[in-house]
């Protein structure tokens, strides 16, 4: 028997994850993930997986791979800014992370809201 409910929570997932590969070919991605692995956040097994999908692609790994790549991922990162709901670019993605999921502009005026 169909359930709305259940097509919902699927049609959530299947968005999420084409979205995540959407977004995994924008231009600075592959710059995040060589400042994640940086910044130590990466368990090593997260980081190993990270380096070979910088070296031969997503298509190069396996099942396996792939799902411990993108809970990474999105364990890793904001979707939106949580101050004007913008998307955030993955150069600002650690700071982002950093700041309460703020982009770099939300940020900037954040800190002289606070300074007045």
């Amino acid at each position: 028997m169909f359930k709305p409910k259940s097509f919902s929570n699927f049609a959530t997932v299947y968005n999420n994850i084409v979205m995540d590969s959407i977004r995994y070919n924008e231009e600075d991605f592959d710059g995040f993930l060589e400042d994640l692995i940086s910044s130590g956040r990466l368990e090593s097994k997260e980081e190993g997986i990270t380096k070979l999908y910088l070296d031969k692609g997503y298509d190069a790994l396996s099942d396996k791979q792939r799902y411990v790549f993108d809970k990474m991922v999105e364990n890793n990162s904001v979707n939106e800014c949580t101050r004007c709901g913008c998307p955030i670019p993955w150069c600002e993605m650690l700071a982002a992370l950093d700041n309460g999921g703020l982009c770099n502009y939300c940020e900037h005026m954040q800190e002289k809201i606070d300074k007045e």
